[in-house]
């Protein structure tokens, strides 16, 4: 058996032994771009950012459980017990996903684009960093992680960024149109 996911959002199904299409089942909104198949269940991850677990133990195809992320889930792969999951967005994050019941915590998180600037605050601990796709997010050092990423309603290319020396909430950044825009961290906004 050969399974296949189309941009439509399919799972297609073809006898390779006999050297013929069998079925297709629709599972996910805007495309399907990831799988990965144990004995029993079938992981599948869509362009709408769910992560969908069909069961095949019976011969019936049947929807068990579903989780929402962030973006488009672009790749999903299996552990050697079964019991957990490595799925990547095309947002730059990688998520740690139990296969039971599709429970998850963010493992990673990244810039999907080149970095334009870096600026460390008041704390040595914390810094901003802006890339070119306008994404800015803040590192935190002691504990090596992403703690918040901020995007603008518009992407017009972040430039660079700064955090005031005199109050760690505050950062500064440049971009492209020829504006500068403020983020306070703090709020989140």
């Amino acid at each position: 058996m050969l399974l296949t996911g189309t941009t439509s959002g399919e799972i297609c199904i073809f006898s390779v032994y006999n050297a013929i299409y069998r079925a297709s089942m629709p599972v996910s909104s805007n495309g399907t771009y990831s799988a990965a198949m144990t004995q029993n269940h079938l992981f599948v991850g869509g362009g709408e950012g769910k992560i969908k677990k069909i069961s095949l133990a019976t011969g019936q195809w049947t929807l068990s459980h579903e989780a929402q992320l962030d973006s488009k889930v672009m790749s999903i792969n299996i552990s050697n017990d079964e019991k957990e999951l490595i799925v990547g967005t095309i947002s730059g994050k990688m998520y740690r996903i139990l296969t039971s019941d599709l429970s998850f915590m963010l493992h990673s998180d990244a810039h999907c684009e080149c970095i334009n600037d870096i600026s460390f605050g008041a704390d040595s601990n914390m810094f901003a960093a802006i890339d070119e796709s306008g994404a800015l997010k803040l590192w935190d050092l002691s504990e090596y992680k992403c703690n918040m990423t901020l995007m603008p309603a518009k992407s017009v290319g972040g430039v660079s960024c700064h955090i005031a020396k005199d109050d760690n909430n505050q950062i500064i950044t440049g971009w492209r149109d020829g504006f500068l825009r403020c983020f306070d961290h703090s709020k989140r906004v």
